[in-house]
């Protein structure tokens, strides 16, 4: 027995580093190419429907810079089959995505083992990397880790709890990872990476948001992150375009998210204790006042019983029997008196 499963699972495996078989691509737009495994046909059509408004919004943030001349998005039912779409390169374990700037193609698996995910949310984030790769491609220095992850999620929209979590955590216990160790940060297995991820994302976001001075009311319209991103494609470094743009070096706005990262989750805690407390308030009201009208309602409902029954009564069907009128045994108070007359008295000439 022992030596069949052996063998069931060497097969299993020889057939999951299989290169995953593409069909037929359907009709191509004029920058993206999907093809699908067999079956994916459906899939395949809707991704090739929403990639060119995905490219549009992130070329957004990409003015006048090159673009991808061509990418070739593939489609897998399983995560398993990522590695296999470029075998000299592979896929970590547990992406659901992956992406090769350098080689204008994507991967995009429909489920990583019982867990399904949005192939349309995966296809904009592998896109966002394909397309800044091309964009900056004539960078003189090396893209961070932390700004191509931070850039795609921004094209993604993919928030989840489980993020939220980890940056509360890190503002509660200061587990901010500096900005100069973040690229060190994102190891090979997925549960480590989560802070780095996180941190990424948001860090990259609040650049995005933060217009071009240190004012929450300026939100600078995406503006100055857009010449942000153009200056690093156009030679800049880093901390020169950073300064160009947002008068500060990276550093410096690293220190600033830092802070308002706390203040946010600091602060959003006490919120919504305050909020809770407010419904906990109207709710009680709520019941109370409910409770009231119940109460009214029996109460008019029992009046309504007991008129009814006195209705229904026998009783009230009775006539009335007045007793006979019996005189007052002295003085009759009903007789005339001579004052109560009402002749006119006699007039002295």
């Amino acid at each position: 027995m022992t030596k069949v499963l052996a063998i069931l699972a060497m097969l299993a495996g020889l057939a999951s580093a299989a290169p995953a078989t593409m069909g037929e691509a359907p009709h191509a737009t004029s920058h993206v190419t999907v093809t699908a495994e067999p079956g994916l046909d459906s899939v395949a059509h809707e991704l090739q429907h929403a990639a060119d408004d995905a490219l549009a919004q992130i070329g957004a943030d990409l003015t006048n810079l090159p673009q991808a001349s061509e990418i070739r998005v593939k489609v897998v039912r399983d995560s398993a089959s990522l590695g296999t779409i470029e075998p000299s390169r592979g896929a970590p374990p547990w992406a659901i995505g992956i992406a090769y700037p350098d080689l204008d193609e994507v991967g995009i698996a429909l489920r990583r083992g019982s867990s399904v995910e949005n192939p349309l949310t995966t296809l904009r984030h592998e896109l966002a990397h394909v397309a800044l790769g091309a964009a900056l491609a004539n960078a003189t220095a090396p893209i961070p880790h932390w700004l191509q992850e931070g850039f795609a999620y921004q094209h993604s929209g993919e928030w989840s709890m489980d993020r939220a979590e980890t940056l509360a955590g890190m503002a509660w216990f200061r587990g901010v990872i500096p900005i100069a160790e973040l690229d060190r940060s994102f190891p090979a297995e997925e549960s480590p990476a989560q802070r780095a991820y996180a941190e990424s994302y948001d860090f990259v976001g609040y650049l995005s948001r933060r217009g071009r001075w240190e004012d929450t009311a300026d939100d600078g319209d995406r503006w100055p992150f857009r010449r942000f991103i153009a200056e690093i494609g156009h030679g800049a470094t880093l901390d020169a375009a950073a300064l160009h743009q947002f008068g500060k070096p990276i550093a410096e706005l690293f220190d600033e998210w830092r802070d308002n990262l706390q203040t946010r989750y600091f602060t959003a805690p006490i919120g919504l204790f305050g909020l809770a407390l407010w419904i906990a308030c109207a709710l009680l009201l709520a019941l109370a006042w409910g409770r009231r009208r119940r109460i009214n309602r029996r109460r008019v409902a029992q009046w309504e019983r007991d008129e009814h029954a006195r209705d229904a009564s026998p009783d009230r069907l009775r006539p009335i029997v007045v007793p006979p009128y019996v005189p007052w045994p002295g003085e009759d108070p009903f007789a005339e008196r001579d004052d109560d007359r009402d002749d006119p008295p006699d007039l002295v000439n």
